[in-house]
């Protein structure tokens, strides 16, 4: 066994019911799961993972605070395509294109982290055009702080978001209104 014990923050909210639980993973979790059949036990497990998957970061270092990004859709539940989310920013750099698709790609479809091919198909999908040297447009978001280097999968750099810069897409890309 470790030394380290890895914490775990957990936050849901279902209706005016809020759950959040702090410590060990394995007592966060069980606590969790206690208090989830005593205050939801009449909700659909799926509607609580679903909320657990829109609403909460695969990070455990980030504050759970409902929706932090705000922008999904208060009657149906359905969240803004990559699409959306991009002419929100109002005409970005290629490189905060970059930073967007990667942004969306951990909050909004549940991924740890991303690799360029990752950002690349993706933006190809949602018809979003990014720089031509990718590679180099998130090394430099690394440089500025927004993004980590945090793995390696099939021999590409496989990256994560900081807060630092979930701050920056949220607040500075995402809530233009000029």
């Amino acid at each position: 066994m470790s030394d380290e014990s890895e914490t775990l923050h957990l936050h849901v909210s279902v209706g005016e019911i809020t759950i959040e639980v702090d410590g060990p993973v394995d007592d966060a979790e069980t606590w969790f799961e206690a208090l989830r059949e005593d205050y939801l036990g009449d909700v659909d497990p799926e509607t609580v993972a679903n909320a657990v998957t829109a609403e909460s970061n695969p990070n455990p270092s980030r504050e759970g605070n409902g929706n932090p990004s705000g922008h999904q859709a208060q009657s149906s539940g359905k969240s803004k395509s990559l699409q959306e989310f991009y002419k929100l920013a109002n005409d970005p750099t290629k490189r905060d294109s970059a930073l967007i698709v990667g942004w969306y790609l951990e909050y909004h479809e549940g991924q740890d982290n991303f690799t360029k091919p990752e950002v690349e198909e993706r933006a190809t999908d949602a018809k979003i055009s990014l720089g031509a040297n990718v590679s180099r447009d998130l090394s430099n978001q690394v440089k500025d702080s927004y993004l980590e280097k945090v793995d390696e999968r099939d021999g590409q750099d496989a990256y994560h978001l900081t807060l630092t810069g979930e701050e920056y897409v949220e607040s500075e890309l995402l809530n233009k209104s000029e």
